[in-house]
């Protein structure tokens, strides 16, 4: 099923980014399946994140071409996708810390403009549903 993926963070000027659309499984019931779906799908896709030319020669100057760049500017942020550090990382970790942030509030989640305030909250998306994670910083320096 197809369904759109929005963030915001509260706190900035351009306070959103493009929906970007995702694939996630039909059989997901609650919030807690949602978040272990879309976790494990993004872990997935950094891991598998290529290195430059892994099977070629490496080449000494990187460029993207105008196509690359069009594709990237919706999601507010063009790179090379590149990770110099090559570490992989481990679902289970990832999808505590989400766990351990949603619990802490650092993020709410709407659904169609519902807010989804508990892990087992039931939940039933239809495709090209938009779902929005809003960030919420905390604050940090002194008050004078």
């Amino acid at each position: 099923m197809q369904i759109y993926i929005q963030v915001k963070q509260l706190g900035k000027r351009k306070a959103s980014i493009e929906a970007q659309k995702f694939i996630i499984e039909d059989s997901l019931f609650t919030v807690h399946d949602l978040l272990y779906d879309i976790v494990t799908k993004q872990v997935d896709k950094f891991n598998h994140r290529a290195i430059g030319n892994i099977d070629d020669e490496p080449t000494l100057l990187n460029y993207l071409s105008l196509t690359q760049i069009e594709n990237q500017s919706p999601s507010g942020k063009i790179s090379f996708n590149l990770d110099y550090r090559q570490q992989k990382q481990d679902i289970q970790s990832a999808f505590d810390n989400v766990i351990m942030a949603f619990n802490d509030g650092l993020f709410r989640i709407f659904l169609n403009d519902n807010e989804l305030s508990s892990l087992e909250e039931k939940i039933n998306l239809q495709e090209n549903d938009k779902l929005t994670f809003i960030r919420l910083t905390m604050l940090s320096g002194r008050i004078w």
